[in-house]
Formats: structure tokens, C-alpha cells, sequence
């Protein structure tokens, strides 16, 4: 997550800043980061951990702590799954409203109910509820569709990874590296795995369940 932090910044600096600048002599104020990272997946994770982007440096043993650290990017993650952080979830509405809705989700799936039925149910519970009432209200298509974006592609890359199936990330790589250098490898990588988000989300859309995709996708490819 530091690394993905670290390329995300570089990007957002792009953006403030005129970057034919850095080449001057004058000192380029830029705004001071803090990041954090908000954790709702499923697997166990303690309420806060720090991630350093140091931890991920090879080669460091025997040196001094001064040297480990010349470059260092520390990312604070808190837990906001239903019953974690409570005192921070209680000081935003929305927050603590989006992670009573995931939790509602998850519940509603462990009987056997489909993705789509859980959303949708969870989504009335909400509403019922007086839970970001007025916000699903106005936004409940928009929050399915985000949810099925993120919630359930993040479920069907991990099979896919789990299976060896990665088609579109092989695609992007190709795609990368006929342009003969590592940045094109890695905006490869992104067009692949976008191309794979929209055709799942499509064929959600279209009424077919998480479980018929992964075995359209296992399926050996005919001539």
C-alpha cells in the first residue's frame, strides 16, 4: 500500500504543481501529506497498523536507521468494519452509515443470498433504518453500481488470481511492453484490469450470478 501511495502522490503532485518548475532554483512549496488508508475487507486486520514504505526495502541489514530511512512513506490504516474504531466511525455519519451498509451486505450473503439481493436488501435495511437515508435515497443506483465496481471485482480477482487466470492483466502487459519501456508495462497493466471491471460489471448487470462468470472465464477458450 506505500508504494501504491507513493505513485498516487507523485500523480497529485503532477497536477498542483508546474512541473517545468522543478528545475529552478527557488524553493517549491507543496502542500504537507498525511495518508490514510480505511480497511473494510473481510479478512481479520487489528483496528490501526502504520505501513511504512521501508518495510518493503531490500538489501537493508547493517545499516543505520538513518540510511534505511533516506526515503520513507508512512501510512496509518484504521479498521472501519461494523464494531472497530467506533469512536471514529461515531464522529462521521457517512462513515459509520457505509460500514453498517458492508456489514449488512456480508450478513445477508452468509444465507445465500446473491450479491445483487444482499445490496439491494442492505440498501432498504439502510433506508429503513434512517441509515444515509437521505443519500440512498437520491444515490441508490450510483451506490449499487459502486458497489458491484469495487465489492465484487476485488471477490472475482481473487479467484481469478487464486486459478491463474489473469487474461486481461496479460493483455496489458503485452500491451506495455510493445512499447518497449516499464512505465508502458505498468499503464498496461491498468487498461487490462480496467477491461476486466467493466466486462464483470456488465455481465452482473446483465443477471448472471458472480459463480456462472468465474466458470465462463475458466472455461478453455474453442477454435
Amino acid at each position: 500500500m506505500p508504494l501504491r501511495i507513493l505513485r498516487y502522490f507523485e500523480g497529485i503532485l503532477e497536477r498542483i504543481i508546474d512541473m517545468n518548475k522543478i528545475f529552478d532554483r527557488k524553493l517549491i512549496k507543496i502542500p504537507r501529506p498525511e495518508f490514510i488508508v480505511l480497511y473494510n475487507g473481510e479478512n481479520p486486520y487489528p483496528e490501526k497498523k502504520t505501513l511504512r514504505l521501508s518495510d518493503a526495502f531490500m538489501d537493508v541489514e547493517g545499516l543505520t536507521m538513518e540510511s534505511k530511512t533516506s526515503l520513507e512513506l508512512v501510512v496509518q490504516v484504521y479498521n472501519i468494519n461494523h464494531g472497530y474504531n467506533k469512536e471514529i466511525l461515531q464522529k462521521s455519519e457517512a462513515l459509520n452509515g457505509y460500514s453498517l451498509l458492508i456489514d449488512k451486505i456480508r450478513e445477508y450473503q452468509k444465507t445465500g443470498l446473491t450479491l445483487a439481493k444482499s445490496i439491494e436488501l442492505a440498501v432498504k435495511y439502510c433506508v429503513g433504518n434512517n441509515v444515509l437515508k437521505d443519500f440512498l435515497k437520491d444515490h441508490g443506483s450510483e451506490v449499487v453500481n459502486m458497489l458491484f465496481d469495487n465489492y465484487d471485482f476485488d471477490t472475482y480477482m481473487d479467484v481469478v488470481r487464486e486459478g491463474g487466470r489473469d487474461e486481461g492483466r496479460e493483455e496489458g502487459i503485452e500491451i506495455g511492453t510493445a512499447k518497449g519501456i516499464e512505465i508502458g508495462t505498468v499503464k498496461g497493466i491498468e487498461i487490462g484490469a480496467e477491461k476486466e471491471r467493466k466486462d464483470f460489471v456488465n455481465l452482473l448487470k446483465s443477471g448472471k450470478s458472480p459463480e456462472e462468470i468465474i466458470k465462463m472465464y475458466d472455461a478453455p477458450a474453442t477454435s
